[in-house]
Parts: structure tokens; C-alpha cells; sequence
């Protein structure tokens, strides 16, 4: 081979290589990213994050990041996951223990707001209710009102006579 051949081989080897390490640099801070967006919880792969998921995200070969060339590459990556297991929530059994644990805190919320639900739906059934029987009060007191009215006006003639004025 020519020193030319040589030199754009290398050349090559050299632009796929920083072409694997900005894919995997992507992919980190996607996953990164989704993390913070789901409450530190990986969204996929259960939730496991490995130097295995994070080649796959970055569309590589798993024994990528453990050939000589990307040596440096995937020890950053392995301390990167070290990392995130030591700060976030990483792995399918903690995952799940955590997934339970916010679905069971949604099923006390739900059934304390199916509580209060209920109570409010007794206390207005109460106040209609209470309601109804002022309305009945109403209609009675108006009724006798009326009644009143009626007797009064068919008394005929008033028996009160009023004071004269000045003399007296």
C-alpha cells in the first residue's frame, strides 16, 4: 500500500471515529434527556441503562466500545452509567419497584379524591333536601298569608276609627 493509501485510510479511520464518539456523545445526552422528561425513570429497555443500551442508541455495535480504538470512549461511557446508577433510577428492578410505588401513590390519590367525591355528593343530596322543605315552608306561609288576607278583606268593614285632628 501507498503512503497516500495510508494516509486517507487513516484519514477515514479517524472520521469514523469521531463519527462513533459524537453518536455516543448524542446518544447519552438523549437518554439524558428523556430521563429528566419521565422523573428520572429511563423510558425504554425497562429502564435499564448499560453501555450495551447506550450503543444501540447510537446505532453502533455493542463490541464497539470495547475494541482498542474506542478504549477511552467506552470507559467514559462505563463511568457515564456508574454514574447514573449512583444518582438516578437505573435498572428493570428498581424501575418496577418505583412504578409501583407512584401507581400506588395514584391509587391512594384516587381513592381519596372517590372519597371526597362521595362526601360532597351526601352533603348535596343533604342541602337539596333542606331545599325542598324550605320551598314547602314557603309555599305554606305564603298560603296562609293569603288565607289571612282573604279573612281580613271579607271581615267587611273596619272597626277602627281614627282620632280627629285638633279637636278634641
Amino acid at each position: 500500500m501507498s503512503d497516500t493509501h495510508k494516509e486517507a485510510a487513516r484519514l477515514r479511520g479517524e472520521t469514523r471515529t469521531a463519527a462513533v464518539e459524537a453518536r455516543v456523545r448524542e446518544a447519552m445526552v438523549t437518554i439524558q434527556k428523556e430521563m429528566a422528561a419521565n422523573n428520572g425513570i429511563y423510558p425504554q429497555n425497562g429502564g435499564a441503562v448499560s453501555m450495551n443500551e447506550v450503543a444501540r442508541r447510537a446505532k453502533i455495535s455493542e463490541t464497539t466500545l470495547f475494541s482498542p480504538k474506542q478504549k477511552e470512549l467506552g470507559k467514559n461511557v462505563k463511568a457515564w452509567v456508574e454514574s447514573l446508577k449512583k444518582t438516578e433510577v437505573v435498572g428493570r428492578k428498581n424501575v418496577q419497584r418505583t412504578v409501583f410505588e407512584r401507581s400506588e401513590d395514584w391509587r391512594n390519590k384516587y381513592l381519596a379524591l372517590q372519597d371526597v367525591h362521595i362526601a360532597t355528593e351526601l352533603d348535596l343530596q343533604d342541602a337539596n333536601v333542606q331545599l325542598q322543605d324550605a320551598q314547602k315552608a314557603l309555599v305554606e306561609l305564603n298560603n296562609n298569608y293569603d288565607a289571612m288576607l282573604e279573612q281580613m278583606r271579607a271581615g267587611g268593614t273596619s272597626k277602627v276609627t281614627p282620632f280627629r285632628k285638633g279637636n278634641r
